[in-house]
């Protein structure tokens, strides 16, 4: 197996994943950790027929566990088996270990095989079972999107849905928050349309305590004044959405991380991000940015019609082309099928974000993408004259696949690319489809970084129409394989059952 990962007894670890798949016998969970904390061999911890509680008990704070977890999601009176990956990692395992995780983690998952929804945590107190099947529902489509006007919640949800989000006790890296009561009575006036949005921090760079920034009524612009590179913030916002002739409450939850935030506090963010998800929830999506830029009440609508599918994507005279762009989405979700009312609503496409973005040559730029689009190339790739300023070239385009479009990055510059993909339906069906890569060097220059953020729309329109998008930084998170996933995860197309 890949990246250096091996197996105690590797027939027993397959064992233990079909038991947990198979519909003959009782076992719902399963777990996985390393033999021991310096070794690089994976052991079966246990299984059983006890659920989630049960997987739990056998979780400790000194070793890392992969489960997976079958769960059965009601649909009407219809009921469908689902698979959750969990990973965990507690505070307390060695710095040297925890630094080879990130390694491991794609070995794992492609091992243990499908699944549905993964959760990342550090404690056994934020894995739930609502949790789990509300996650489980927001990816199959089968939760409620209605929000009670009077707790902000989804129908079927009550108030105590977010009880369990109390801060995590245990290591010194622990979440907590100040005002359990106060955060939570900030938040209920932003649901209840007292307030429009509400901010968090962390009391200090080197605390894990959780305090309340602000509230208001003033929209993101008054939010964002309240942020600086200096600092994290979670903020809950709140927007109303126009269906036809309904007015429909939606709510963002976003995740700021600046750029000056000292390197500790942003190690310990991922331990901090199940317990904060948790307590903001439920709403509707999630945005994750570093620049004020990438954030304004126009951006934020954008990837709330994108969730819901009222957004519509079809590109004036593309309508009848021979490889449709219907359906064709930027957002990080799949929306519901379009209704007959909004795929005969078609407007003009989007003017390109105010921006300071110009071509060198955006003739040959255009050509380059309409060459991915017809078949004569399956990628290309547009970057920064010099690797700097704001002047867009083309950096080439060809019939190699991803393989040969990562030759043509490196780690000090920013670029984007349009890749095309062949997506199996079934036996005799296929549909092409188009993935936007945003490539960010993790060695490009700061302040052309901190410049990009305002480029982005004008990106976006340039190669739109496409059905997903990823944000990389390194070659290691970008592949023929991580593509062709995320498309047929988007289009429904991935198969989720196993022989």
């Amino acid at each position: 197996m890949g990246d250096n990962i091996g197996f105690v007894n590797e027939s027993d670890a397959k064992s233990a994943i079909s038991e947990v798949r198979s519909d003959s016998n009782d076992t719902n969970w399963c777990l996985f950790t390393y033999e021991d904390p310096k070794s690089n061999k994976i052991v079966v911890v246990s299984k059983g027929s006890g659920g989630l509680e049960e997987l739990k008990g056998s979780l400790t704070k000194d070793q890392v566990g992969y489960g997976l977890l079958r769960q059965v999601d009601t649909i009407d009176a219809s009921q469908t088996v689902k698979f959750a990956f969990i990973n965990y990692v507690p505070e307390g395992i060695p710095r040297m270990q925890r630094a080879r995780l990130g390694v491991y983690s794609g070995s794992v998952k492609k091992f243990i095989g499908q699944f549905h929804v993964d959760l990342n945590v550090s404690e056994p107190s934020e894995l739930t079972d609502q949790v789990i099947s509300e996650k489980i529902q927001d990816a199959s489509g089968s939760g409620s999107r209605v929000i009670d006007k009077a707790t902000g919640a989804k129908q079927g949800q009550t108030g105590s849905s977010m009880s369990s989000s109390s801060p995590a006790k245990g290591g010194s890296g622990s979440l907590e928050f100040s005002n359990t009561a106060e955060l939570k009575d900030a938040i209920n006036e932003v649901r209840k349309g007292s307030a429009d949005w509400v901010l968090m921090s962390y009391e200090g760079n080197n605390s894990n305590n959780i305090i309340l920034t602000g509230t208001g009524s003033g929209g993101a612009d008054e939010l964002l004044a309240l942020l600086n590179d200096e600092m994290v913030g979670y903020a809950l916002i709140r927007k109303t959405e126009k269906i036809d002739l309904t007015d429909a409450t939606k709510f963002a939850f976003i995740r700021f991380v600046g750029d000056n935030v000292p390197r500790m506090l942003k190690a310990r963010l991922g331990t901090h991000n199940g317990a904060i998800t948790q307590f903001f929830s439920p709403y509707h999506v999630n945005l994750d940015v570093t620049q004020k830029s990438e954030t304004s009440d126009d951006i934020i609508m954008k990837e709330i019609s994108n969730a819901s599918g009222t957004r519509v994507h079809v590109i004036p005279g593309e309508e009848n082309k021979s490889q449709p762009a219907t359906g064709v989405v930027t957002g990080q979700r799949a929306p519901p099928k379009a209704t007959s009312s909004n795929t005969t609503k078609v407007p003009a496409a989007p003017k390109a974000q105010e921006s300071s973005v110009k071509f060198a040559d955006k003739d040959q730029i255009l050509q380059d993408i309409k060459d991915v689009r017809s078949d004569n190339a399956n990628w290309c790739l547009v970057g920064y004259e010099g690797k700097k300023g704001n002047t867009l070239v083309s950096l080439g385009k060809g019939t190699g696949g991803v393989s040969e479009l990562l030759e043509h990055l490196d780690d000090d510059f920013t670029a984007y690319a349009l890749v095309r993909k062949v997506d199996q339906i079934d036996s005799s069906s296929t549909t092409i489809k188009f993935a936007l890569i945003y490539w960010m060097g993790e060695k490009t220059d700061r302040m052309h970084r901190a410049r990009l953020g305002t480029h982005k729309g004008a990106v976006t329109e340039l190669f739109s129409p496409y059905h997903v998008d990823l944000s990389v930084s390194s070659k290691s998170e970008l592949s023929d394989d991580i593509i062709l996933r995320m498309i047929q995860e988007n289009s429904g197309s991935r198969s989720k059952v196993r022989a």
